[in-house]
């Protein structure tokens, strides 16, 4: 299991979804039009899953750094 990530538009920086997916999982669901609160910049930014990545439970903490 990953942690699914987008960009902060606001900010340039990695946020998390707060979905959780498997690399099938993810492959799987559409992520049309899902949301989230962002936590860089406070606001809700509509995702895609072309915008989006799987970013690997150990290595969370070295993307939301960035």
């Amino acid at each position: 299991m990953a942690i699914v990530m987008i960009t902060c538009p606001e900010t340039g920086t990695a946020v998390s979804t707060q979905h959780h997916a498997s690399e099938s999982q993810f492959a799987s669901e559409p992520y049309d039009n899902a949301a989230v609160r962002c936590t860089a910049c406070g606001a809700i930014h509509r995702w895609t899953k072309s915008e989006a990545w799987l970013q690997p439970y150990r290595g969370v903490a070295e993307a939301l750094a960035r």
